[in-house]
C-alpha cells in the first residue's frame, strides 16, 4: 500500500490565502528597466502578470508569504529575468 501526501501551499499575505484574486499591479523588469501597469493573480509560489496586450507572463516568487505588497521579488525561469512587484489593494 502506497501513500501520497499532498500539501496545498498558497500565497499569503497577513495570514490570508491570496490565490486566484486579481490585483492591480505596477511590475519593473530588471531586463528591460521599464515599469509596467499590469494585473496579476497569485497561485502558490507563482505570479502570473497580465499585461494590457493580451500577453502575460508566469513568474516564480522568492517568497509564498508576502512581507511587503510593494516589494514583491519574483523571477521569470524561461527568460531568466528579475521582476519586482507592487500590488495594489493588499493593504
Amino acid at each position: 500500500m502506497f501513500l501520497i501526501l499532498s500539501t496545498a501551499y498558497s500565497a499569503e499575505y497577513n495570514g490570508k490565502n491570496i490565490d486566484g484574486i486579481e490585483f492591480d499591479c505596477t511590475a519593473y523588469s530588471y531586463d528591460t528597466g521599464n515599469w509596467y501597469f499590469v494585473t496579476v493573480e497569485f497561485d502558490g509560489d507563482e505570479a502570473t502578470i497580465y499585461f494590457s496586450n493580451g500577453g502575460y507572463i508566469t513568474l516564480t516568487l522568492d517568497k509564498k508569504i508576502i512581507d511587503d505588497p510593494r516589494a514583491i521579488d519574483a523571477y521569470d525561469y524561461d527568460k531568466r529575468v528579475y521582476w519586482e512587484l507592487e500590488v495594489d489593494g493588499l493593504e
